[in-house]
């Protein structure tokens, strides 16, 4: 049994993975506490482990801060990402540092996993004084940022015959770097103020190679291949999704009998505020096609502000596990969890997003043939009626999904995780 401390900022999509891995790795008989937001108490709770809630400016609430006027009024991509990882990442560091160090203080045999973009250790690797776990391992639920020779945040730069395939990656990489200045300017400002000594990598690179190992959620074949990956990050798939065992399927379950394709569409669990910009134009779009279409609302359905077309089915929450085995295509604003869960049930994909790691999503699926990026987060009914149409008819597609799906199956992200963990 070892004693495991895992952390995670208190945003749904970057906590969901580690309580998992900790209600698992608590299964296997590890002691678990969870560190995180204080919202999250019940649920932690409820799942039987231990719970210590994080504090001041760790301890906020992530649907605040996505509607904030600076946030929305910020252009998508680097402004919006460096307001984005300010303040939901590197600002909260201090306050995690401080946790951190009182739970090692209690008792110093602990090992610590944590989400990569949980700060809170960077301080004593730093140089800052503090206690260090028994060992730390990082968990990814995001794509890589980390630059490459080989490619980038969003692929492997086009580059002409004859021209440094190499050179281009690395500027562009260098260019990145400089855009997300403002983000490494506060961590470096805030390291300083509480002692560092040793000089901070790049933020992109830093949450990625300073834990004594990095779990990326993801495997070969949907991430970018990099022959300069650093020996401590390893791809090691994604953990299952598992529905509640009292969850009750909706009266229409049984029309999703294979009779007709299963389209589903989502905006997931945090960028679904406003249901105009994909989940309605999709709707509208697939109204007239002899498909079934399954929209994943995460609100209830009272807050679409057009009438529900007669093949459409909609539903606050339909546990993935349930729902991704019987689709044909899966609509999504880009986020990567779903993403991923369909591509892992050899679902084809199309994708919708401008936001937070969205477009590096979009990017790994058209670079890798898995779907289709439509390279908007506003598209017209028209595009999204294009391009289900065309994905249910193509065959090279599918095949790569399938290979893919393939991959996905070969790994156990938990056994990988506990291995790097407890070595």
């Amino acid at each position: 049994m070892a004693k495991i401390i895992v952390a995670a900022p208190p945003i749904p999509g970057e906590l969901a993975p580690l309580l998992q891995l900790g209600v698992d790795l608590a299964a296997r008989g590890h002691r678990i506490t969870v560190l995180t937001g204080s919202r999250f108490r019940s649920a932690v709770e409820n799942a039987g482990l231990a719970f210590v809630p994080l504090s001041g400016a760790a301890d906020y609430d992530i649907a605040e801060h996505a509607v904030m006027p600076e946030r929305l009024a910020a252009a998508p991509g680097p402004e919006q990402l460096n307001i984005d990882w300010i303040n939901a990442f590197v600002n909260p560091m201090p306050d995690q540092h401080t946790a951190l160090q009182e739970l090692l203080a209690e008792d110093p045999d602990q090992y610590l996993l944590c989400n990569v973009l949980f700060l809170g250790m960077l301080p004593p690797v730093m140089g800052v004084p503090g206690r260090k776990p028994l060992r730390w391992v990082g968990v990814s639920a995001v794509v890589m940022a980390l630059s490459s020779d080989d490619t980038t945040f969003f692929g492997p730069v086009p580059v002409g015959p004859g021209e440094d395939q190499v050179a281009a990656n690395r500027a562009a990489n260098a260019g990145f770097t400089a855009a997300m200045c403002p983000t490494q300017e506060r961590m470096d400002q805030l390291l300083r103020e509480l002692g560092a000594t040793e000089p901070t990598p790049s933020f992109v690179d830093a949450v990625a190679v300073l834990p004594d190992e990095t779990a990326v959620l993801t495997v070969p074949g949907f991430e970018f291949a990099r022959g300069d990956l650093p020996a401590n990050i390893h791809l090691v798939g994604i953990q299952p999704t598992r529905s509640a065992p009292d969850w009750q399927p909706p009266d229409w379950w049984s029309e999703l009998d294979g009779s007709r394709p299963v389209v589903v569409v989502t905006q997931g669990t945090l960028a679904n505020h406003d249901f105009t910009q994909l989940v309605e134009p999709a709707l509208t779009a697939l109204a007239d096609l002899d498909v079934t279409v399954v929209a994943a609302l995460g609100r209830p359905a009272s807050a679409l502000s057009i009438p529900i077309p007669a093949n459409a089915r909609v539903a606050e929450f339909i546990p993935f596990d349930r729902l991704l085995p019987k689709a044909s295509v899966y609509i999504s604003n880009g986020g990567i969890g779903g993403l991923q869960q369909a591509l892992a049930a050899g679902v084809p994909v199309v994708v919708a997003g401008e936001t937070e790691d969205k477009p590096a999503n979009a990017a790994r699926v058209k670079y890798h043939g898995l779907g289709i990026d439509l390279a908007t987060a506003t598209p017209t009914p028209e595009a999204i009626a294009a391009a289900t149409a065309s994905l249910l008819e193509d065959s090279t597609t599918a095949g790569n999904v399938e290979r893919i799906a393939k991959v996905y199956a070969e790994h156990d992200a938990l056994t990988e995780i506990e291995h790097l963990l407890l070595r």
